[in-house]
């Protein structure tokens, strides 16, 4: 990890870029203390899409919301109504 002061930054970017790219951490300070830290940027897979297309996932059976299991609270037609019941309870109503 490298340390370096906010005026090194505005002075030589592309140099502070560069060692960020070679893999170096970088600090950077105003007047002593930590505001900035520059790391590389690690490569994560590409979206769902890219990831059903090259075989490594597969897209969800179902799209949307889930509906409310009826067997969590049989009392209720929907989540509406849980929600509701559920703020004037905290509200002492």
């Amino acid at each position: 990890m490298e340390t370096i002061d906010l005026r090194e930054l505005e002075q030589n970017p592309s140099r502070v870029v560069a060692r960020v790219r070679a893999g170096v951490t970088v600090v950077v300070t105003d007047r002593g203390r930590p505001i900035l830290r520059m790391v590389r940027e690690v490569e994560r897979p590409g979206s769902l899409h890219d990831l059903v297309v090259s075989g490594e996932a597969t897209a969800p059976v179902d799209q949307g919301m889930p509906e409310l299991i009826p067997d969590l609270t049989p009392e209720l037609d929907n989540l509406t109504e849980l929600v509701v019941t559920d703020r004037r309870r905290e509200r002492g109503r």
